[in-house]
């Protein structure tokens, strides 16, 4: 019985050996919590099982000191980080020397059992962004520029920014003598936030990374750190020392990483996770395959999903907000938008697959009253665009017997004879090559017009531009009510542009507005086209799918009902009610309930006849 219990016992622990030395020999590979970690966690993953080394992970962390602290205790084996962020995380001065960097982590981390790896090619750097027209109108192109105003801006960081003991939010204040009047923090796996608040104006700095692929896509400017505040950055993974002595052809596999990836490479990567939607996992696969150090996963790029839209349009938050909202329905795909004068003819000749415009695009104007177009639909509410007669200072408005607008397809063009009739204007129209102040203003100067006509979102620049210096003032749209404009052009609504919006503008201003949508093609493809629409749809386009629908509105902050007016996408009915069911909805169902009464009526039969009595 003993020799048998000494078996038992001696088996049980061989297991227990046998386990531990299988969760040695198993790699288990963090990350950070933000596409660029999670990228390169999943390229040492793909390489480490490519040497038949066992992996587990990438296990996400939330911050630096997690991570860290996790490495330490042998949660986790190897991880990317970088070489500015491990001198700052044991209380070292962060240096702008890379290979300087380098070296002093390795021999502080060493006694520690701990080893930085060679570096992959690329320092990730902390930067300021700002958007380029919000940089652009405080003057600023420094972080010492920005601190005269700083009081009066929201400065937008990530959690772990705001901790950093020698180069986050506190140091970095300190050094450049500047206080910001309101901080907007975001959890680190939400850092992408920062961009919407930026595109947004919720926020008018943000702290970035300067791989990060948004700043390109979106056109943000990096704010140059003049004092040389940040230092470098630079990726490599750190290990553990005992993993790499376990497993010899760990320290190869990262080697073969080395110096394989530079910084646009990595904005590119960054870009096809955080701004595509594709998997961190997919992206680097591909990334490896395309360096030649693994085989297959190679991303075949597909052609992008085309927004078209105005070139008002397209430069305003309207074009950011479509651009977003697409790029989160159609979660992988590559998003981009394409200016163009006549966004809805885009659609029809399948080069954009929707488009950005105003409500009067869906209309047919030749005629006494709007007539809509049918073969095209209304997805997503987005703005307002406003109607801008301009003229010169002491024009009588009634006088205007010539009026500049945008080119052909432009709503300026599309509007210009409605509005002019509507107010009892005899006036001519004149097209302008280009929807710009300069164009327009040129046009006004070579045929003499007195007015210029801009339908664009309250406060454009280019209205701006034309009110500056020029002598044009914005005029009130007096006498639209009358002849029954309202009615006849319903997709237009008396707004107010309040005094002080443009220069020279000391008064509260009526004018007309209407609705900014996204749009596609409709479910019905007849032939029914306008003079003001494509002239053709191709027959290959279908209309977006009540899903993507469904996620544009969703993705679409504070987003407004579709104007009644405008043919709107089948997903946005609300649902019908449920009639009730008829009486005798079947023949089965009425023999059944015939069964039932004359049950009944046996029943009280046996319970009144004499004889029960």
């Amino acid at each position: 019985m003993s020799k048998r219990l000494g078996g038992i016992l001696a088996s049980l622990i061989f297991l227990l050996l046998a386990a531990c030395s299988d969760s040695r020999d198993t790699i288990t590979v963090g990350s950070k919590n933000f596409g660029e970690s999670n990228v390169l966690a999943h390229m040492f993953a793909i390489l480490i099982r490519e040497e038949a080394i066992p992996v587990a992970g990438p296990i996400e962390y939330p911050n630096t000191q997690s991570i860290l602290e996790a490495l330490k205790r042998g949660d986790v084996d190897i991880y990317p980080d970088y070489n500015g962020t491990g001198l700052v995380m044991i209380g070292q001065n962060p240096l702008s020397d890379g290979d300087a960097a380098t070296t002093r982590v390795q021999e502080l981390y060493a006694p520690l059992g701990l080893t930085w790896l060679p570096r992959l090619g690329f320092a990730n750097n902390f930067g300021l962004a700002m958007r380029a027209d919000r940089a652009q109108e405080l003057g600023v192109e420094s972080i010492s520029d920005l601190a005269a105003h700083a009081g009066d801006l929201t400065f937008g960081i990530e959690a772990d920014f705001e901790t950093r003991p020698l180069d986050g939010l506190q140091p970095l204040t300190a050094r450049y003598g500047m206080e910001f009047g309101s901080l907007d923090v975001v959890p680190l796996d939400e850092r992408n936030v920062i961009y919407d608040k930026l595109l947004d104006g919720v926020v008018d700095v943000g702290e970035v990374y300067t791989t990060d692929g948004q700043i390109t896509d979106y056109g943000m400017v990096v704010l140059d750190d003049d004092l040389s505040f940040f230092p470098v950055y630079e990726a490599a993974p750190l290990a553990r020392t005992g993993s790499l002595e376990r497993h010899p052809a760990l320290r190869e596999a990262m080697e073969a990483l080395a110096g394989k990836i530079d910084a646009d490479t990595m904005r590119t990567l960054n870009s096809r996770v955080d701004i595509d939607g594709r998997s961190a996992e997919t992206v680097a696969r591909a990334a490896l395959a395309e360096m030649g150090l693994v085989e297959g996963g190679v991303v075949t790029d597909e052609e992008p999903l085309v927004i078209s839209a105005s070139p008002l349009l397209a430069e305003t938050g309207y074009g950011n907000a479509a651009l977003r909202a697409a790029r989160r329905a159609f979660t992988g795909r590559e998003v981009e938008l394409a200016a163009s004068t006549n966004p809805l003819s885009a659609i029809g000749t399948g080069d954009a697959r929707i488009a950005l415009v105003e409500a009067d695009a869906f209309f047919n104007l030749s005629g006494a009253e709007a007539v809509r177009n049918e073969r095209f639909e209304a997805v997503a509410a987005v703005g307002q665009s406003v109607v801008h007669l301009l003229a010169r200072t002491g024009t009588d408005t009634r006088a205007i017997g010539s009026i500049v607008v945008g080119p052909p397809g432009s709503a300026g063009n599309r509007l210009g004879t409605t509005i002019a009739a509507g107010l009892g204007l005899e006036a001519t129209v004149e097209a302008a090559e280009e929807e710009t102040a300069e164009a327009l203003l040129a046009t006004m100067e070579s045929s003499g017009a007195e007015g210029i006509l801009v339908v664009a979102p309250m406060g454009d620049e280019t209205v701006a531009a034309l009110t500056e210096g020029t002598g044009l003032t914005l005029r009130a749209l007096d006498g639209w009510k009358e002849q029954a404009n309202l009615v006849r052009f319903p997709f237009l609504r008396e707004v107010r542009v309040p005094s002080g919006t443009y220069p020279r503008q000391f008064t509260a201003i009526d004018t007309l507005g209407e609705q900014v949508v996204l749009a596609g093609v409709a479910p019905d493809t007849t032939d029914m086209v306008g003079d003001q629409g494509p002239g053709a749809v191709a027959t290959s386009i279908s209309a977006l799918p009540g899903t993507a629908v469904t996620a544009l509105v969703d993705a679409i902050p504070g987003t407004t009902l579709i104007d009644p007016t405008l043919k709107q996408a089948a997903a946005l009915a609300p649902p019908e009610p449920e009639l009730p069911a008829a009486i005798n909805p079947a023949l089965d169902v009425s023999l059944l309930n015939l069964a039932i009464v004359l049950l009944i009526l046996w029943l009280g039969w046996l319970y009144i006849r004499p004889e029960h009595r």
